[in-house]
C-alpha cells in the first residue's frame, strides 16, 4: 500500500510540473479526485520508501504516560513528509516544523526542530498501520488516527495495568494517587494557610441579608418558593444542574444525598422566615453557621441559573450551593465555576482527606470492588470520563464533566454514574458496561465522610429515580455550558 502511494506522490509531482501552476489533482484509490489549487501549493515533495517509515497526516487520540490517561480530540496532528515532519494544533496559527530522519533497522526516527522550533524528538514506532499509529517518547505513548473524527471518537484497548489484578481491596486502595490529606487541617492540604474566621466573618455569615456574589453571567437575586424536600427525604432527583459550572459541587451533592439524607436535614435549619442556616466548616475545621434567603441568582429574565429539583424547585441542594457561594465571599478558598470535589466536600462534612484513581489504572473489576468499598463505607465518590459520546445504557458520556458513582443492581453493569444534568426519566444515570474500553476511560475522585459518617444510610442500595413528570417550562443546561463541554474536550477543569 504504502509503495503505491509513494509512487502515486512521485508520479503526480511530475504530471503537475508538466501541467503548469494550475494546481494538484489527486486520484485517490477509492476512487475520489482532490484538486489543490496552485495558490494553496508551496512546494512539492516526493518520497521514497528508503527515506520514510511514516506517511501522511495522523491525529492525536491519546496520550499515555503510566497511569495516566489523556483523551485528544483530534485538532492536534503530526504530518509525516518524507525529510520533513510537521506538529500542528498545538498552538493558535503555528505549526513546529522538524527535519526528519528515520532510522529502518531500529524502528525510531529523530526530528530536528527548525524554523524557529525548538528540541530534538528520538522517537520510536511501536505500530504503525492504516488504522492507527502509536509513538513511544520515553515512558509516553500517543496513539493517532488516519482522521481527526477517528482520533476525537477512538476507544482503543490501551495496555492494562502494570500491576497484578487483584481481589484484594487493601491492595487496590493502594494504587491510589492525588491524596489531599493534611496534617495542618483536617480540611485537607487544599485549606491550608486560609483565611482564619473573626467574629465579623460570622455576623456577616449569619445575615441572610448580605448575598454573594453573582457569577456565570447572572445578574438578579429573585426571592422563589422553597420546598426543601419534594420527595420527603433529600434525593439525588433533587439536583439538576442549569447554568453554573459546578458541576462537582452538584455531584457532592447528589452523592451525599445517596448516602445520607439525614446528615443533610441536620445541617439545615429551616428559620421558618424565608431563610436558612447551614452548618459549615472554616479553612481550619470550626463550626460556622451560614444564613441564606430565599432570593435565588437568575439570568436578566428571572430564570434560575442556580441546580435545583424537578420541576424548576428551589430545594435543598439549592441552598447548600447558595450557602458555598456566600463561603466563598469570605474565605476564598476557591472560585465557584470548576470547583473541585475534594474543595466541595469538606464545606459540608468537615473532612478534606481524599484520594484519586486516574483513567486506566486500575482493572475493571478492581474499580468495581473499590466503588463498592467506598461507597460501603460511606465515603463520597465522584468521577468522569476523558472520552465522549460512549453508550452506557439510554445516555452517553460527556467530558470535562463530573458524575456521582451510585451501586449497580444488574451483573452487566459494574456501577451507575448520575450526570447531575438529571436527564430523561433515568435521572442522569449512565450504566457502565463491564467493558474494558469503556471503563479505562473513567477516573474516581473520592472524599471520606468526616460528620457525616454517622448518618450513612443501613439500606444502601441501587438508586432508583423518583417518578416526575417534566413540563414544558422546565429549565435544562444552560447552552453556555453544553457549548463549553463540546468545544473544550481537553479541558482539566470539570463543569
Amino acid at each position: 500500500m504504502k509503495n503505491k502511494l509513494l509512487m502515486s506522490i512521485a508520479l503526480l509531482a511530475i504530471c503537475t510540473l508538466q501541467l503548469g501552476a494550475q494546481g494538484l489533482v489527486v486520484h485517490q484509490t477509492d476512487g475520489k479526485v482532490v484538486v489543490i489549487p496552485s495558490a494553496k501549493v508551496e512546494s512539492i515533495t516526493t518520497v521514497t520508501e528508503e527515506n520514510t517509515l511514516i506517511f501522511g497526516t495522523w491525529y492525536l487520540g491519546y496520550y499515555k504516560n503510566g497511569t495516566s490517561v489523556t483523551h485528544y480530540d483530534g485538532t492536534e496532528y503530526m504530518t509525516f513528509a518524507g525529510t520533513e515532519l510537521f506538529w500542528g494544533g498545538r498552538k493558535a496559527d503555528k505549526v513546529d516544523t522538524y527535519s526528519l530522519r528515520f532510522f529502518p533497522k531500529n524502528n525510531y526516527f529523530i526530528a530536528m526542530g527548525r524554523n524557529g522550533t525548538t528540541g530534538t524528538l528520538r522517537w520510536m514506532i511501536t505500530r504503525n498501520t492504516e488504522k492507527m499509529l502509536i509513538l513511544q517518547d520515553g515512558t509516553s505513548y500517543r496513539y493517532f488516527f488516519p482522521t481527526q473524527a477517528e482520533a476525537a471518537n477512538s476507544r482503543v484497548e490501551l495496555d492494562p495495568p502494570s500491576h497484578k489484578e487483584t481481589a484484594n481491596i487493601s491492595t487496590i486502595l493502594k494504587y491510589a494517587s492525588g491524596k489531599s490529606n493534611s496534617t495542618i487541617t483536617p480540611m485537607g492540604k487544599h485549606f491550608e494557610g486560609k483565611h482564619q474566621t473573626t467574629d465579623a466573618d460570622r455576623t456577616w455569615l449569619a445575615n441572610a441579608a448580605n448575598e454573594p456574589d453573582a457569577v456565570a453571567g447572572l445578574t438578579r437575586w429573585v426571592a422563589k418558593t422553597v420546598k426543601l424536600y419534594p420527595y420527603t427525604n433529600p434525593v439525588p432527583a433533587d439536583v439538576n444542574q442549569h447554568a453554573i459550572g459546578d458541576c462537582c459541587a452538584c455531584a457532592v451533592f447528589a452523592s451525599m444525598s445517596y448516602l445520607y439524607p439525614e446528615f443533610i436535614k441536620q445541617i439545615i435549619k429551616n428559620n421558618g422566615n424565608n431563610t436558612y442556616t447551614v452548618t459549615m466548616y472554616d479553612p481550619q475545621g470550626n463550626p460556622v453557621e451560614v444564613c441564606v434567603s430565599n432570593k435565588i441568582l437568575c439570568d436578566a429574565n428571572g430564570n434560575i441559573g442556580q441546580v435545583t429539583g424537578k420541576n424548576n424547585a428551589v430545594t435543598w441542594a439549592t441552598i447548600l450551593e447558595k450557602a458555598m457561594m456566600k463561603y466563598m465571599k469570605i474565605y476564598q478558598t476557591n472560585g465557584i465555576e470548576g470547583i473541585g470535589t475534594e474543595h466541595v466536600a469538606p464545606l459540608f462534612t468537615g473532612c478534606g482527606d481524599s484520594f484519586a484513581f486516574s483513567p486506566n489504572s486500575l482493572y475493571t473489576s478492581e474499580l468495581k470492588l473499590a466503588i463498592e468499598h467506598c461507597l460501603g463505607e460511606g465515603m463520597i465518590c465522584v468521577g468522569g470520563f476523558n472520552v465522549g459520546d460512549i453508550p452506557c445504557g439510554v445516555l452517553k458520556t460527556v467530558t470535562g464533566h463530573a458524575f456521582t458513582y451510585m451501586l449497580s443492581d444488574r451483573d452487566d453493569v459494574i456501577f451507575y454514574m448520575r450526570n447531575p444534568w438529571g436527564v430523561e426519566s433515568v435521572d442522569g444515570l449512565l450504566a457502565i458496561p463491564d467493558e474494558r474500553t469503556t471503563v479505562q476511560t473513567i477516573d474516581a475522585r473520592i472524599v471520606y465522610p468526616g460528620a457525616a459518617a454517622p448518618y450513612l444510610r443501613s439500606d444502601l442500595s441501587p438508586y432508583t429515580p423518583p417518578a416526575f413528570i417534566r413540563r414544558a417550562d422546565d429549565l435544562g443546561v444552560s447552552p453556555r455550558l453544553l457549548n463549553r463541554i463540546v468545544n473544550e474536550s481537553n479541558m482539566h477543569e470539570l463543569w
